[in-house]
């Protein structure tokens, strides 16, 4: 009985959106009295598919067979949350941390937003957005704030050696720690935010983004992001079941407004970079974390369309398979990604996975310190 209803709604869903139907009244949960939060645009439109079932109800199907699906709804094919199990946010207080903040609790899903300090970082209340302090160079502060999470996208980043933490600290042990934290406590995915052209040493914009912030946040951040990278990746080896996703944005840009996801990019390969805005690529992490399986153990560079060069001489062109682009969504912007075990099979040539960064004190000296 319940598998069938499943199905049917299902393909009427299908139905509906083809129709145009996606929008469904705001039902809002009690407010937690632990909760800080922040309202954000009540009348946002929905158009992640673990909605499906909850809108449905606006077309006058029985409660009673579509309330018992809502709960297995919120897990299928993506990210559930709740006041319980919220989807973590680590480096709120960045401008990309702050906008995944924005957009998640727009959509009606329960956000953590963690600073080294905890401190708020929206202006406005919302029932869906609460606050914690994580350090994500400590295993155990940014353990503890992973703990019931439902998914976690890293968007921390280094500040200074005086400030939150030097490249080698927040890119590299702090994604060390963030993975083996997510791990423990079952988190069902972590999308890291990375770099484009963090596998070409070689380079103009690896050499120019390190010397960039050399005196200002640290050396080497390019190097430690893709340590980062290769850490996340060992970790998640052998797991059957919580995954990465790692997202690979161009240079960033302040955007009042997105691009939209048929002006932006999606690649595999370190092969191209261009500019993109901070907003687009919030937006592509959140839904690289809600696709689901789609995108596990994954790894793209996203950028805009406008601008789009090889980031080094002499690369090859890319096969249309690992190309993105024109897509109605970000969501089906990112259908098809190849996972990093598919990549290394087909197109071995393209991937540098010796090159761990150079430079930096090794994994058991920064936990030591």
């Amino acid at each position: 009985m319940i598998h069938n209803s499943f199905v049917i709604l299902t393909s009427l869903l299908c139905v509906l959106k083809a129709s145009g139907f996606v929008s469904r009244p705001a039902v809002r949960a009690p407010i937690a009295a632990s909760c800080q939060a922040t309202d954000i645009n009540d009348n946002t439109e929905l158009m992640d598919r673990r909605n499906v079932f909850s809108q449905l109800l606006t077309v006058g199907l029985s409660t009673q067979i579509i309330t018992p699906m809502l709960v297995q709804a919120a897990t299928m094919g993506g990210i559930g949350s709740s006041q319980d199990k919220p989807i973590v946010v680590l480096g709120a207080g960045g401008r990309v941390g702050k906008l995944c903040v924005e957009i998640l609790a727009s959509r009606r899903l329960y956000v953590c937003a963690t600073t080294r300090s905890g401190r708020r970082v929206i202006d406005n209340d919302s029932s869906y957005v609460s606050y914690a302090p994580a350090d994500v160079t400590k295993y155990e502060s940014v353990g503890n704030a992973l703990k019931g999470a439902s998914g976690c996208i890293f968007a921390a980043s280094a500040s200074g050696k005086n400030a939150g933490g030097e490249p080698p600290a927040v890119e590299f042990l702090g994604a060390y720690n963030t993975g083996k934290a997510c791990l423990a406590n079952n988190v069902a995915k972590l999308v890291l935010i990375s770099s484009t052209a963090v596998t070409r040493p070689n380079s103009l914009g690896f050499k120019a983004t390190n010397f960039s912030v050399k005196f200002s946040i640290g050396d080497r951040v390019m190097d430690a992001k893709i340590a980062g990278e290769a850490a996340i990746r060992e970790l998640y080896a052998d797991s059957n079941g919580p995954a990465y996703c790692i997202v690979r944005p161009g240079g960033l840009q302040n955007r009042e407004e997105s691009a939209g996801s048929a002006n932006v990019h999606v690649s595999q390969g370190d092969v191209y970079a261009s500019e993109i805005g901070r907003i687009d690529v919030a937006e592509t992490c959140v839904a690289a974390l809600l696709k689901g399986k789609a995108t596990d153990f994954t790894t793209s560079e996203v950028n805009l369309v406008e601008g789009l060069i090889k980031c080094q001489r002499g690369l090859p062109d890319l096969p249309k398979e690992l190309i993105h682009a024109g897509a109605p969504s970000f969501d089906s912007l990112l259908d098809g990604l190849l996972t990093d075990a598919e990549m290394q099979e087909r197109y071995p040539e393209l991937l540098n996975p010796d090159f761990r960064g150079d430079g930096l004190p090794s994994l058991d000296i920064l936990i030591s310190q």
